[in-house]
């Protein structure tokens, strides 16, 4: 198993506990990586969604299970590609959001794959041109 870059989708996921094969996925991936990893985009739309529903409790939690993993936080060169990448799919005629294309700058830049259940945007990303890659802890 490769290190990889998880998504927003599939962290939130696996932080609720509803999808066991996610779970799976993730323990084995922890067992041999002892953390999981995800971008400081996540964890401004984790907390967003936690703090719209008021979610204190789960809102502790959630960040003192995320500081114990490894939060990778953009840097100029992402926000440069997510600005071609964003910019590129428009004249294909898709609009992406800018989180998606940060998150996404961030794993080709480490070189990672990106675990995510959001493939639609992801692979309208990919047609863009950069060497991403996708895969998908919702699948056995």
């Amino acid at each position: 198993m490769t290190r990889v870059l998880l998504d927003t989708d599939i962290l939130s996921e696996y932080l609720k506990g509803h999808d066991p094969t996610v779970a799976k996925h993730a323990e084995r991936y922890a067992q041999q990586y002892e953390i999981l990893t995800f971008t400081s985009v996540t964890v401004h739309e984790i907390v967003y969604g936690l703090e719209l529903k008021a979610a204190s409790v789960q809102l502790k939690k959630a960040l003192a299970w995320l500081n114990q993993n490894e939060e990778i936080t953009p840097v100029s060169a992402d926000y440069l590609a997510a600005a071609t990448i964003k910019a590129t799919a428009r004249r294909q005629g898709v609009a992406l959001e800018l989180p998606d294309c940060l998150i996404a700058a961030v794993a080709v830049r480490l070189e990672r794959p990106l675990v995510t259940g959001n493939r639609d945007d992801f692979q309208a990303i990919q047609k863009t041109g950069i060497r991403l890659t996708i895969e998908n802890w919702r699948q056995a």
